[in-house]
């Protein structure tokens, strides 16, 4: 997700390693999340916060139960959304750029495809009940990208900090799978707020990198890492 003029942690669900699957998340103990887990980017260890302000607060995190009533919807209506755009993608290498085959893998670059459209698909997220991200909902945002297809609307086409942006959310998508992607983000919006929220922050620096030196590096490797892969 790109917002206009954006800054910067990296959280993930407990147990990064192994995706939760959503028909285990209600009622397992391990699933539960106690506490968000933060990684300052740039920042070896990792610390734990309470999610609750306090004794008797109420957790921002989405509960399991809550989770694994809205993501199959969900993912259907993000299914939905890469068929009915098929026919209009190109794939990012198509685009030209110089600079991101120094930062992106040939396959992936060959593999991830860019829509153009004004107004951006946003997720029907109060439909779904989750009124509480509504806000988001409205946002007014450049770019927003589903598993492997970003949408960007056409005034940004050629902005290539803003692929570079988006491009990082696609790594996150392929290495926590989209149960793990969209709890973390759901988690990290309720948690943080936009932009402040983990995933976002991870994108954020890393286009902050890309646009003011030369030094290139291996983003997947980076992002592996930020997610504790």
């Amino acid at each position: 997700m790109q917002a206009q003029n954006a800054p910067r942690v990296s959280w993930i669900f407990p147990g990064a390693s192994a995706a939760p699957n959503p028909s285990k998340l209600a009622g397992s103990e391990e699933s539960d999340p106690g506490y968000v887990e933060v990684r300052k980017i740039g920042e070896i260890s990792a610390n734990k916060i309470s999610s609750a302000s306090g004794s008797g607060s109420r957790r921002c995190e989405m509960s399991p139960e809550e989770f694994a009533k809205f993501y199959p919807p969900l993912l259907d209506w993000i299914q939905t959304t890469l068929t009915a755009s098929a026919h209009v993608a190109q794939t990012i290498a198509s685009r030209g750029f110089s600079r991101l085959p120094l930062y992106f893998t040939e396959k992936t670059l060959a593999s991830t495809k860019v829509v153009l459209v004004d107004p951006l698909p946003m997720p029907p997220l109060s439909s779904l009940g989750l009124m509480r991200f509504a806000e988001f909902e409205r946002g007014n945002f450049d770019g927003i990208t589903y598993i492997d297809t970003i949408f960007l609307k056409p005034t940004r086409s050629n902005n290539e900090n803003i692929y570079f942006h988006e491009l990082v959310h696609v790594i996150q998508w392929r290495l926590l799978g989209p149960d793990r992607f969209l709890l973390s983000y759901a988690n990290g919006l309720e948690c943080f707020g936009y932009r402040q929220s983990p995933l976002e922050a991870m994108a954020y620096d890393a286009e902050t990198s890309f646009a003011s030196s030369t030094t290139s590096f291996n983003v997947e490797k980076m992002v592996a890492e930020k997610l504790g892969l």
